[in-house]
């Protein structure tokens, strides 16, 4: 697969989901993760499963709190998980913000 075809691949995963996303010159896509504009999700093709169907291609996954500069979760999983971990990240990154209120205010 061509790169040009992974990422209209990647793409189209991800307007399947209602992300909007832009290409980086990392070779990867970026977007605010649905819900939580100060978080950041990126995802790129991270390679294929030897003898497994083209579906079972992995996707590498990122969460990022942007302001604190932290990575919250990561993931390398096959495309047809996208949705499912897209929840497992929402529900990571409300974990994630009630551990630094906490935090902050003891």
């Amino acid at each position: 697969m061509t790169n040009l075809n992974s990422y209209q691949k990647l793409i189209a995963i991800a307007n399947e989901h209602g992300i909007n996303c832009h290409a980086v010159p990392e070779e990867c896509l970026v977007a605010s993760l649905p819900g939580y504009d100060d978080f950041l999700l990126a995802f790129s093709w991270s390679g294929a499963v030897e003898g497994e169907p083209p579906e079972h291609e992995l996707i590498a996954i990122s969460v990022q709190d942007i302001t604190k500069e932290v990575t919250v979760a990561a993931w390398q999983i096959p495309s047809y998980l996208f949705g499912n971990v897209l929840r497992q990240a929402q529900m990571l990154v409300t974990a994630h913000k009630d551990f630094i209120l906490r935090a902050n205010n003891p």
